[in-house]
């Protein structure tokens, strides 16, 4: 996660990176820059997560930027610092959706905690988008797969059942009822077709979207447990586990 802080002051640009508490925070780069113009091209050519700056730049504004980094980057947490008070300005900082507008001079142990908020909204954020990715993905699959015959294999019409609905409560009677047959008949089908059983399938779904979750290191295992319908969150642990062999935390960190 990169931070971009903006000012016109190199003292007030060395105070920040001085006196704010990184090793609280999970930036992995801080960049800086003087003006409306360098910030545009650090912008342009890096991904910056959380953009810090200043309202009052030399022949230019701090919010205009925001503006401009709304419409060309959007994504961008954004965070005003002023030494104005004034209605106007917090007033359009809303309207830019600025996560905070914080006032000069500012401690620095306040500073650090305004920039925490803002990267765990970017965390949420970025979580809630890997899983709109993934459920308009797996739309477009079942879409594809519309017309499929009515004779389909009972076994295939659960596993599509399956995936559909994988952070939903599943059981072998429910799918039974899906595809007209009876609970017995579709769990000798399962082992038959798959070699297991009909929840130790479910089982393995649960664990395959869990670990492509887990490699986005923004989403929290929290999220991913519940996103694969364990409401559990030690016994989503203890199944991740005894299927990969590792905890979810040590998974993530292995795919850094």
């Amino acid at each position: 996660m990169n931070l971009l802080i903006v000012d016109d002051e190199p003292i007030v640009l060395q105070g920040i990176l001085n006196g704010v508490q990184w090793e609280l925070l999970r930036f992995q780069n801080v960049y800086t820059s003087q003006s409306v113009e360098e910030a545009r091209e650090t912008l342009d050519q890096t991904k910056v997560d959380v953009l810090l700056t200043d309202i009052e730049l030399i022949g230019s504004s701090g919010l205009d930027l925001i503006e401009w980094v709304n419409k060309t980057h959007p994504g961008i947490m954004c965070i005003v610092l002023s030494c104005h008070d004034e209605f106007n300005f917090a007033q359009r900082a809303v309207r830019l959706a600025c996560a905070d507008y914080v006032l000069k001079p500012v401690p620095y142990e306040i500073l650090t905690e305004t920039l925490k908020k803002a990267i765990d909204r970017v965390i949420a954020q970025q979580g809630r988008s890997a899983m709109e990715d993934y459920g308009k993905a797996y739309f477009t699959y079942l879409k594809g797969e519309k017309n499929r015959q009515p004779e389909e294999d009972p076994v295939d019409a659960s596993l599509r059942y399956i995936k559909a609905h994988i952070s939903e409560e599943l059981s072998v009677e429910q799918l039974a009822r899906l595809v007209s047959v009876s609970p017995r008949h579709l769990s000798r089908l399962f082992q038959k077709k798959l070699g297991m059983n009909v929840m130790d399938c479910i089982t393995k779904e649960r664990m395959i979207i869990a670990a492509e979750l887990l490699s986005d290191p923004a989403i929290s295992i929290t999220l991913v447990s519940d996103r694969c319908g364990y409401c559990n969150y030690s016994y989503f642990i203890r199944q991740f586990k005894k299927y990969h062999g590792v905890t979810p935390g040590e998974y993530q960190k292995q795919q850094q």
